[in-house]
């Protein structure tokens, strides 16, 4: 079986082995143990919410501020995907958190799109604008990248970060521009905000909602991500681990692929969760029972929702 991914994060992504070759391009000696980098590249049992989850990126991008970091960390992913039988993946990423040595957004996704060319596997990225109140302008620079870059390694634009503390909404003109621009974008919603911010993403002319596992609180909801065949980005682990379901028996695969939503299944980040598409199916057919006709349909789906 071959799999896809299409909600993956490069800097959640970042293996031990990545940490120590990363270093080693640095020229920065690592003083930790194994266990120890462990420890600060993925999330704890007890992860209390959302944005606890989220302070585990800080590590590993400090490791991603030259153009040739980022290259390598790409060409490397790609490498590990296809040992774990991917055939396909979209990679995102926020160019404006690689600007701390000097780099600019544009020579970021630049150094990104370099490392997917010969890759051993078909790729993709993706181009996250951030929550936040301060970064309008770097926001407004990643759509304008985006574009540049469109079909030259990059397929979309995404929204990413705090979501609860950064309402959707706020974010209004930025979407506008991206459908002036004829970009086409995700975004996070419908994970530590409910279901109103995935009805604003979908005014907004979102193709795809990065989870939206929450959608499933409001049947009107439902029933319009099945009707307008919006595909939901899921990542099971991601979303235990975030304590947005206290139990893996409560998740609502089954709902959404009963409800015909094209729902996929995704890692989110393979080392912050430290899981795989193969292990979030994996989890969700012991849950579930699923039969292989669900497993099917479930990749058929990543396939239909690909960019």
């Amino acid at each position: 079986m071959k799999y896809r991914d299409l909600h993956l994060h490069l800097d959640g992504s970042v293996s031990l082995d990545s940490v120590k070759k990363l270093s080693v391009i640095a020229s920065e000696k690592l003083m930790q143990s194994d266990k120890e980098i462990l420890e600060k590249l993925q999330v704890s049992p007890d992860c209390k919410n959302l944005n606890e989850y989220l302070s585990k990126f800080d590590f590993p991008l400090s490791f991603l501020q030259t153009e040739e970091q980022i290259t390598f960390l790409v060409k490397n992913l790609l490498s590990e995907l296809n040992a774990l039988d991917y055939e396909y993946a979209e990679i995102r990423f926020a160019p404006q958190l690689h600007l701390k040595k000097g780099l600019t957004q544009e020579r970021v996704v630049k150094a990104a799109a370099e490392g997917l060319k010969d890759g051993p596997i078909d790729a993709k990225l993706i181009l996250c604008a951030m929550r936040g109140d301060k970064n309008e302008r770097e926001n407004f620079e990643t759509l304008e990248v985006a574009k540049e870059f469109l079909g030259k390694g990059v397929c979309a634009l995404d929204l990413a970060g705090a979501e609860a503390l950064f309402s959707t909404g706020n974010f209004k003109e930025l979407f506008k521009k991206a459908r002036d621009l004829e970009v086409p974008f995700t975004i996070h919603a419908g994970e530590a905000d409910g279901p109103k911010s995935v009805y604003t993403a979908l005014e907004f002319g979102a193709r795809r909602i990065g989870h939206g596992v929450r959608s499933f609180e409001d049947r009107e909801l439902v029933k319009e991500i099945a009707s307008q065949k919006i595909p939901l980005e899921m990542c099971p682990t991601s979303n235990m681990q975030t304590c947005v379901f206290s139990d893996i028996k409560d998740y609502p695969i089954m709902q959404y692929l009963d409800a015909g939503i094209i729902a996929t299944v995704n890692s989110d980040n393979m080392a912050v969760s430290n899981t795989t598409v193969p292990a979030e199916l994996g989890l969700l057919k012991k849950t579930f029972s699923l039969s292989d006709s669900d497993i099917e349909l479930i990749q058929k789906n990543s396939v239909i929702a690909s960019f």
